[in-house]
């Protein structure tokens, strides 16, 4: 078979994979992930503190957790501090509102604030369903990693034992390349948050808002997801200051939304071809397909499709 028909089979096999399969997979893949980023780390033990590979995996994946768990406390316990403080003054923003909401009697102010209870209250109880899935998916995550690392010698002699001739030639430069992007893509999201909330709490320190670090990182988060966006916050934000009269902050958001926008869809793009060394085009091309596509998961898939795609033809060329 030719390199084209060997790239049709792959791109085939891994439309239907991502499309219907990808589910049930997510936590392997993800702990698949964790393990060749920690790979570096593992392997230092090993050569240089002599560790068995299975203790090192372990001490690899545990620093990673441990790491992770602080600053997911550093960031919840800021959290819980603004958000307190909001609670606090929560009942003047709900007269606020209800003020507003009084002078537009066509508006069904009663209504409209039960319908919002009883959305916030539908929402809560799907959280807190959503917690013990969370944290089943979280441990599947992890002791995935763990084999992964631990075990790298034996699963890659089970590859080769059983994958096809044809296809085991594409298996090491596109795992290595698949590597490079996906440290690339990790360092292009670690860059545009941390530049994307820097802005935000500057931004909204200069109008103002009392709560400027909790909602500039909630901002950053919002805009790091697919499909969802920071306009899901700063437009309704934007839309009741103008309503109230607050034309200058309104403007303010306007603008902080608009750099947002550049950042993230001129300078992102830049920053993730050259990481994943890949034209900013095909890189907006392959993201946008890719969602298009695969929903989510898209923002990743395209990329990596695109790179196999680039290897499978230089491979034989």
């Amino acid at each position: 078979m030719n390199k084209f028909v060997h790239l049709a089979i792959i791109l085939v096999a891994a439309f239907i994979f991502f499309r219907f399969l990808m589910g049930y997979f997510a936590p392997f893949l993800i702990g698949l992930a964790i393990a060749l980023l920690l790979e570096p780390v593992v392997r230092f033990l090993v050569e240089r503190g002599g560790f068995k590979r299975g203790l090192a995996s372990f001490l690899a994946l545990l620093f990673l957790t441990t790491a992770g768990a602080g600053l997911g406390f550093w960031g919840l316990r800021a959290l819980y501090r603004q958000a307190v403080e909001f609670l606090a003054a929560a009942p003047n923003y709900i007269a606020a509102l209800q003020e507003w909401l009084a002078a537009y009697p066509f508006i069904p102010t009663v209504g409209l604030l039960n319908w919002a209870g009883e959305w916030l209250s539908g929402q809560s109880i799907r959280a807190v369903g959503f917690v013990p899935g969370m944290l089943i998916g979280l441990l599947l995550v992890l002791i995935s990693a763990f084999f992964f690392s631990r075990d790298k010698a034996l699963i890659y002699a089970l590859f080769e034992k059983f994958c096809p001739d044809w296809l085991a030639q594409y298996a090491k430069p596109v795992g290595v390349r698949l590597h490079q992007a996906a440290s690339g893509f990790l360092k292009t999201e670690f860059i545009l948050i941390a530049l994307v909330s820097a802005i935000c709490i500057v931004a909204l320190w200069m109008l103002k808002s009392p709560y400027a670090i909790l909602l500039g990182l909630v901002i950053a988060v919002f805009d790091s997801l697919p499909i969802v966006g920071s306009g899901l916050i700063l437009w309704p934000w934007a839309a009741y200051l103008a309503f109230t009269g607050n034309i200058n902050q309104t403007a303010g958001l306007l603008v902080l939304y608009g750099i947002i926008m550049v950042v993230r869809n001129f300078l992102g793009p830049r920053i993730l071809g050259d990481q994943i060394g890949m034209h900013p085009l095909a890189a907006v091309m392959a993201i946008f397909i890719g969602i298009k596509a695969f929903g989510a998961a898209g923002l990743l898939v395209g990329p990596a499709l695109v790179i196999v795609g680039t290897v499978v033809l230089e491979e034989q060329s």
